[in-house]
């Protein structure tokens, strides 16, 4: 288990280096970017393994896929899913897997849309599906109006991609994703509770897993 959160480590480390790089989220108070990253980051994991999701085999690459797979980081991939499914189960993967597949056909290999899913997951108020309460932010309209901005903005790209009707459905199927990510991740910090030892737990991912 110590592994397989080690290795999400790694990608909670380049999740928060993007998220720093947004003006929005910088322009908010330390206390506000703290709860957002705690609350909503894990859900955020999904939109990047799936940006380098191999489809076909069903295995996430460490980095992104532009330049070819070395055998050492394609040896790496399969080893991750093996542990993966070792230590959460083929019907846990099995979800997963799944989600990943939609979000691959909701971003259609479109890095913009990647990115402002993105954007409007982190600044989700009540994104996080986690049992404990979440705290309240000092300054909710700030960050309500951002969520605002970034869904406008994908939704416009997204109609000038394709069409209204079409932006429409795909917006809808956004909304079904996030419920899905929602439950995926509860049922994996139950999970993840019963089975470590806290205090192994290095402090990023046990703070983002609401485990301290």
């Amino acid at each position: 288990y110590m592994n397989t959160l080690d290795i999400q480590n790694f990608a909670a480390v380049k999740l928060i280096n993007f998220i720093r790089q947004i003006p929005e989220f910088e322009q908010l108070d330390e206390y506000d970017r703290l709860t957002l990253v705690k609350y909503n980051l894990v859900l955020l994991f999904s939109i990047r393994h799936a940006l380098t999701f191999d489809v076909t085999r069903e295995i996430i690459y460490d980095d992104n896929m532009n330049n070819s797979v070395s055998q050492a980081e394609e040896a790496f991939a399969q080893h991750c899913k093996s542990l993966f499914i070792l230590c959460y189960g083929y019907e846990f993967n099995r979800l997963f897997m799944s989600i990943l597949h939609t979000i691959v056909s909701l971003v259609d290999s479109d890095a913009v849309i990647a990115q402002l899913l993105m954007l409007n997951m982190i600044f989700l108020k009540g994104l996080s599906a986690i049992d404990d309460q979440e705290t309240s932010l000092n300054n909710n309209q700030s960050v309500f109006h951002v969520h605002s901005k970034y869904t406008d903005l994908l939704f416009r790209y997204l109609i000038e991609r394709t069409s209204f009707n079409a932006a429409v459905i795909k917006m809808i199927r956004i909304v079904e994703l996030l419920i899905k990510i929602q439950r995926l991740s509860r049922d994996f910090h139950r999970y993840i509770k019963s089975k470590i030892d806290v205090n192994y737990v290095n402090p990023l991912m046990k703070s983002l897993l609401h485990l301290a």
